[in-house]
């Protein structure tokens, strides 16, 4: 041990020698040149390393050098000094600090007259080492504030100049929580954890125009970017008539630079999320907001964070919804939990729902929400295919669609049946002869039920791994009444879900493929 320290301190003072020799010259003379106070400053830094060979001189000297009216200390200085060479004796301070402390040696007090003996060991020294400076280092991760809104943690210095805003602390105290939010048309941000707000939030906006924010990746190891609409309202879909009923023609809200299907969507998506897969070699994704009246009052808020490759929240390839809890609410884009306006689902929807399996549990039933109106059950209205008998049905709210009879718009749950623990609806058991008919897929019409021209709701059961749901609608809703006008008795709400995994209770089990 004392080897290598000795090693160690060899390098260490023949760098101060070396700098000591470079700056010999007029040693005594007063006032003090340039070269005089340099040398004084490093005999002073080298009797924080010496150990074994200082002189008598040396030992006895004081931290507080002084020559006429030139003097200084290691604190200050007084008027008439350099402030140059005060600058180079702190850094040099500094650099003497920084080896003794990497040697793990006692860095000696200047202000002390009285060394450690050329004797002392290694143990004695370390027993009295005081550490001066300390590098606290912490990484850039999600942090909570004290307000419950997500941010990243930084220095105070960091946040500023990211443009945040330091709500609460974290990294035990040696950093802040930055929330960043955006609220320029055009801006670019590469942190996580960002939230994008309409110019003049929490006021409306009514300018028209395109609004557009651009994300970077972090860093390589990001795949995916999640968006929560915290607040999302922009102008309701058209529901004038059937051939344009569900489109977003006054507001649209759209991504590009991503992989997976992300429909456009409008309306009110307060609490919905999604998630884009990021293709390969793609660094630069945006967020879009195509807003063409004056006279609607839009607001948003969402937040955007920057999912890492591999993590037990990263999504599955292809899912735009990702729900990992094993019970929940899921709802389609723009459902309002109202009567009105009639036309709630959108148009041209073609995405997949994905909800994590978790360890013990191997089937998932749905039911519909709770809420209800005054025609049918809003918390299930999705319209059919385009003939008479479904219009028909669909229009008076009296049935179920399954399969075959939803052409156009759907629900689809992989092998879905109205009985738990099984693969056959109790509609296909043809007595005494056994089921004919296995489990359905697609679901529409005004009730939701797994058999076709059921007049209630009824819970749902899937025994198919993964749980994915698909949501499809096409351009219009054809599927209604005869009349070319829309109506309240041609409402189209979408869905409302509630689901519940469902413990292995029994072997049925089957896996998509």
């Amino acid at each position: 041990m004392v080897k290598s320290l000795g090693y160690r301190w060899l390098v260490a003072r023949w760098i101060l020698v070396y700098a000591n020799q470079f700056f010999v010259n007029n040693r005594h003379g007063c006032p003090l040149e340039t070269s005089d106070r340099s040398l004084l400053m490093f005999r002073t830094i080298r009797e924080l390393a010496r150990t074994d060979d200082a002189t008598a001189s040396d030992k006895k000297r004081m931290s507080l050098i002084t020559c006429k009216k030139w003097q200084f200390t290691i604190f200050g200085t007084y008027e008439q000094m350099d402030r140059s060479i005060m600058a180079m004796f702190s850094i040099m301070l500094l650099g003497c600090c920084y080896v003794e402390v990497a040697f793990g040696q006692q860095p000696k007090s200047i202000l002390n007259t009285n060394h450690i003996s050329d004797n002392a060991t290694d143990a004695d020294r370390s027993s009295k080492f005081i550490s001066l400076f300390s590098i606290v280092r912490f990484s850039n991760a999600p942090c909570t504030t004290s307000t419950g809104l997500n941010g990243t943690c930084f220095t105070s210095s960091e946040c500023s100049s990211n443009g945040g805003t330091a709500t609460g602390s974290c990294a035990s105290g040696f950093g802040v929580c930055c929330v960043v939010t955006i609220q320029t048309c055009g801006s670019t941000t590469a942190l996580n954890s960002t939230y994008w707000q309409n110019p003049g939030y929490t006021n409306t906006y009514t300018t028209a125009g395109q609004c557009s924010l651009y994300v970077t990746k972090s860093s390589s190891h990001i795949c995916q970017l999640r968006l929560d609409f915290i607040g999302f309202t922009l102008a309701n879909p058209d529901s004038n008539a059937k051939v344009s009923a569900g489109q977003c023609l006054v507001d649209v809200f759209t991504v590009t630079g991503q992989s997976n299907s992300v429909p456009a969507i409008c309306g009110s998506n307060a609490n919905q999320h999604i998630y884009m897969d990021m293709t390969p070699g793609t660094q630069t994704f945006s967020l879009n907001m195509i807003l063409t009246g004056t006279t609607t009052s839009r607001l948003w808020n969402i937040r955007i964070s920057q999912i890492p490759c591999g993590t037990s929240y990263t999504a599955p390839e292809n899912c735009l919804q990702y729900f990992t809890e094993p019970t929940g609410t899921l709802t389609s884009f723009n459902y309002q939990y109202a009567t009105t306006p009639v036309i709630q689902h959108l148009a041209y929807q073609d995405y997949n729902i994905c909800i994590r399996t978790n360890q013990g549990f191997c089937g998932i039933s749905y039911a519909p929400c709770s809420t209800t109106t005054t025609n049918g059950e809003a918390s299930f209205a999705i319209s059919g295919i385009d003939t008479a008998v479904a219009a028909a049905a669909f229009a008076a709210g009296t049935t179920s669609l399954v399969d075959a009879e939803c052409g156009n718009d759907w629900l689809q749950i992989s092998c879905a049946t109205d009985q738990i623990n099984s693969v056959y609806t109790s509609a296909s058991v043809a007595a005494p002869t056994g089921p004919t008919v296995g489990c359905v897929n697609k679901l529409c019409g005004v009730f939701f039920s797994a058999i076709t021209a059921a007049a209630a709701n009824a819970p749902v059961y899937s025994y198919t791994k993964p749980f994915n749901l698909y949501f499809h609608t096409d351009g219009s809703e054809f599927g209604m009444a005869t009349a070319d006008a829309i109506g309240t008795s041609t409402e189209s709400f979408g869905f409302c879900l509630t689901y519940t995994q469902l413990a292995c209770s029994s072997t049925l089990s089957k896996t998509s493929g």
